[in-house]
């Protein structure tokens, strides 16, 4: 498990080390491998400044967390509704509809991808914050993960409360939901890695820079016609990894849970 761990966290480690080096320092110790390809031996902050001050990624960080805030709170509320009713109601067609919901699942974004930016010119929302989380709200995945989370509340709660006179969105709202935390929470942190990490999308759909997202800002600091500058490309993806390192540290336990109860093990 160490050895897994160690192949793992040693991208991180190098990225993070070498967002404190200079240009030269990172080039210097890129190879043999040593213990300066990770850690900086002469450490400075200059890159971090140049990300932040000069190149104004500050900017595109808040627009990550504008983007990933919305579809977070837009697809727990949808893909909840959604499941609770795919899940406990009984209507005509429940079934096909529901095997209709998990056959988009399969349908990969490249084909999708032209309709939806067509989609996006005819109501105008072209180069807006909306485009960039409206198309992903109704998740097939989501409402997948919270259905079977649903299915394993017992019905004797729900039959009680009925009995007390509870309605549909009582029931829902204090019964269904409270008892599959873990499996809101692992919806929450997949959303929020999808939104924070998508990179296609926002570069098709978005042409305001001001607008941008983090990791299309990065892939512009390496221009075609001149030497990439590493110190920037490393401060910025170190800068953009620690709000998803963070979350998922914080969340991890809850998203372990979340996948045994809503049966994705």
């Amino acid at each position: 498990m160490l050895a897994v761990m160690l192949t793992f966290a040693t991208p991180f480690l190098w990225m993070f080390g070498s967002a404190f080096k200079t240009q030269g320092d990172i080039f210097a110790h890129a190879y043999p491998l040593t213990w300066e390809t990770i850690l900086p031996a002469r450490p400075t902050l200059d890159n971090f400044a140049s990300v932040i001050f000069g190149r104004g990624i500050g900017r595109n960080f808040l627009n990550n967390l504008i983007v990933a805030a919305a579809q977070v709170v837009l697809t727990l509320t949808v893909c909840a509704m959604a499941a609770y009713a795919f899940a406990r109601l009984r209507f005509p067609g429940r079934d096909a509809l529901f095997g209709l919901v998990l056959f988009a699942a399969l349908i990969p974004f490249e084909a999708t991808m032209i309709p939806l930016f067509q989609v996006m010119g005819i109501l105008d929302l072209r180069s807006t914050y909306f485009a960039l989380f409206l198309p992903w709200i109704a998740n097939p995945l989501g409402i997948f993960l919270l259905r079977q989370a649903f299915l394993e509340v017992p019905r004797d709660y729900e039959e009680a409360a009925i009995i007390e006179g509870a309605s549909r969105l009582q029931i829902f709202w204090n019964i269904v939901l409270p008892m599959s935390r873990p499996a809101l929470i692992t919806l929450v942190l997949l959303t929020f890695l999808w939104s924070w990490n998508s990179y296609l999308w926002p570069l098709i759909v978005m042409q305001d820079s001001s607008k941008q997202v983090i990791q299309v800002a990065i892939a512009s600091f390496s221009a075609p016609e001149q030497l990439p500058s590493w110190g920037d490309i490393f401060a910025a993806s170190a800068l953009a990894t620690v709000p998803v390192l963070t979350i998922f540290l914080l969340l991890q336990r809850y998203y372990v849970r979340g996948v045994a109860m809503s049966g994705l093990k």
